[in-house]
């Protein structure tokens, strides 16, 4: 019976996600001595558990999924969120721009210093910022600057040895 019912989510993961939505909503509700998980962590937890089955969600389904959250949670928050952004979104955006300012200029000065070249510094720049998305940026262009193709190999050859005579 339960292997039948792990292979029906495993099979339909549209049922695993509402599945989860609805244990969750229903364990939030409870409290014991004023503290309770509410929706969201109750909601959260109950997908942790179901997806210890090992239930596959693709790609589409994810992305909607993640999409009604962002809804459900810019529906619930709303006005408050206006407000929020007209008080005080200005110093948090400044405070945003100047945050990824600095950090792309730390990376350019460690790279300059340590005479990496531009794949060098972009894989630095990626691993700091963590978003290997920023590895795509090591194209060469012209405007640059910087010396493309590198003009000294960082490792010309690596040898092995063996550790048995």
């Amino acid at each position: 019976m339960i292997d039948w019912f792990f292979t029906t989510l495993k099979t339909y993961p549209e049922i695993a996600i509402f599945l989860a939505l609805a244990l969750g909503y229903y364990f939030g509700k409870f409290t014991y001595k004023g503290i309770g998980l509410g929706s969201v962590t109750a909601t959260l937890i109950a997908a942790v558990v179901i997806g210890q089955i090992g239930i596959t969600v693709n790609q589409p389904l994810k992305a909607f999924s993640f999409l009604m959250f962002l809804f459900a949670v810019g529906y619930a928050v709303g006005p408050q969120f206006v407000r929020g952004i007209a008080s005080s979104g200005l110093p948090q955006a400044i405070f945003s721009v100047v945050q990824c300012v600095f950090s792309l200029v730390a990376c350019v000065v460690v790279a300059k210093f340590a005479g990496y070249d531009l794949g060098y510094a972009a894989g630095l720049y990626s691993g700091s910022q963590t978003i290997s998305a920023a590895m795509g940026l090591s194209q060469p262009t012209q405007s640059t600057g910087w010396a493309w193709p590198p003009t000294k190999p960082r490792l010309t050859s690596i040898t092995c040895r063996s550790l048995t005579p």
